[in-house]
């Protein structure tokens, strides 16, 4: 005899408060606040008008406070920790703030625990709570999208070549040659997604091809070669994972910009990244001591220190500190590593926390885009796929920076939460046939 298995009470409610805070206006107006705040981080914009007006806008808390207080109260934030990723992460800064007690100099480690919470932890529970449908996620996609249009702009106007390297001359966070490549290894995919859109004219598709084109010549142009080795996985990786479709764009782009390159870039630039392959370049081979010194020298704290570090943010003034007591001169600078400066100045299980949580999100998001793929769900997996080349390109990038602390993964791992809970919802509305809001699909006939 047949009994018909009825959903559970818990299952039904779940599904129902979803629904309803996924219409819920506070939560779409908090969505759009969140928004803002992305905008505002990710283009640097807060830095920019410093730049130009002299004056602190403080622009970020026009955004991220409404925000925040939407994640709070639309269920954003169970949305977020619903992922092993945001516990992995969140363990990660809590380590960090057991540590500050332990640190070289608490003083110094304090502002780094309130300036992570403040931007970084808060970007996370916002990137990953607040959107809950399809739509949303594309629109966070687009806004890191045009804040890279604006990073270019920033780019073309207030920057200078010094020694064959670009620099900014207009912000703090992304001034540095190195910091100016990762940033834009991170948004150029963004950028990418636009421009495969196929919801969008091919007008505006098109139209975002030569600003792709421009970033990739500005990362170049910086001539920092821990970007050449990124740029060269993420073109590896397309051409191991992209469609032949893909493969072929990829391909004949990448022998394009070559070409330009190596006729447009100056012979300082093109001198430096071809160290890389053997060229003498004295500056380059001066960073290049100091980096393998203060990598080999990270590592040693990260065995002599190994539960909390020698402090956060304090490897440059534990290392120069040190050095001088012991009759030598100091580097006093960061450890050019994300890896072990975290292990370093935070302990090895802060550095187990943080891999387990960029992990976590990149496996989350890798198999959201085989699903994708193997559905017919393009547009999710172009979003996945783009994602998982700004991850590529950003981590390879940050093996040779010290920006372990900066509001970018973070958000990346808010992103993979929302982006694959979202699109895992609608992959199973589409194979069930949901076409009412808050309908509870129907549970299998059970047969005994």
């Amino acid at each position: 005899m047949g009994t018909v298995a009825s959903p559970p009470v818990s299952a039904a409610g779940s599904q129902v408060q979803e629904d309803t805070q996924q219409t819920s206006p506070v939560r779409k107006l908090a969505f759009y606040f969140g928004l803002g705040f992305v905008f505002v981080v990710f283009s640097v914009l807060a830095e920019l008008t410093y730049y130009i007006t002299g004056m602190n806008t403080y622009v970020i808390y026009f955004f991220a406070p409404a925000a925040v207080l939407g994640a709070l109260f639309t269920g954003g934030i169970g949305r977020t920790l619903r992922h092993r990723a945001a516990w992995y992460w969140l363990a990660f800064y809590l380590w960090m703030v057991v540590g500050v007690p332990f640190s070289y100099w608490r003083g110094g480690s304090t502002p780094v625990i309130y300036d992570y919470a403040r931007i970084s932890m808060t970007l996370l529970l916002v990137v990953g709570g607040l959107a809950t449908n399809w739509r949303e996620v594309r629109a966070i996609f687009y806004t890191v999208g045009m804040a890279g249009l604006v990073n270019l702009l920033t780019a073309g106007m207030f920057s200078k070549e010094e020694n064959g390297r670009l620099n900014m001359t207009s912000s703090g966070t992304i001034g540095n040659s190195n910091d100016l490549a990762a940033h834009l290894l991170l948004v150029l995919p963004f950028m990418l997604f636009i421009s495969m859109d196929r919801k969008r004219s091919y007008f505006v598709r098109y139209a975002m091809l030569p600003p792709i084109a421009y970033g990739v010549w500005t990362i170049l142009g910086t001539a920092s070669r821990g970007a050449l080795i990124a740029l060269s996985a993420v073109f590896l990786f397309m051409l191991l994972r992209a469609t032949f479709k893909q493969r072929m764009i990829a391909a004949i782009s990448a022998v394009v910009l070559a070409a330009i390159a190596l006729t447009v870039l100056p012979a300082a630039t093109l001198n430096r990244l071809g160290t890389l392959f053997g060229e003498e370049h004295a500056e380059a081979e001066e960073s290049t001591e100091a980096r393998s010194y203060l990598f080999q020298t990270s590592v040693r704290y990260t065995f002599e220190h190994p539960i909390f570090g020698v402090g956060l943010g304090q490897f440059q003034n534990f290392e120069g500190q040190t050095s001088v007591a012991a009759g030598k001169i100091g580097n006093w600078h960061a450890t050019h590593c994300a890896w072990t400066q975290v292990s370093s100045e935070c302990g090895i299980p802060a550095l187990i926390f943080f891999v387990l949580g960029i992990g976590s999100a990149l496996l989350l998001v890798y198999r959201t885009w085989r699903q994708a793929l193997a559905r017919s769900f393009p547009d999710i997996a172009n979003a996945c796929f783009c994602y998982l080349i700004a991850m590529v390109g950003f981590l390879i990038a940050i093996t040779f920076l010290a920006n372990a602390y900066r509001f970018y993964l973070p958000a990346m791992i808010g992103l993979a939460i929302s982006m694959c809970f979202v699109a895992k919802r609608q992959m199973s509305a589409k194979a069930t046939d949901i076409h009412f809001p808050g309908m509870i699909p129907r549970q299998p006939i059970a047969v005994r």
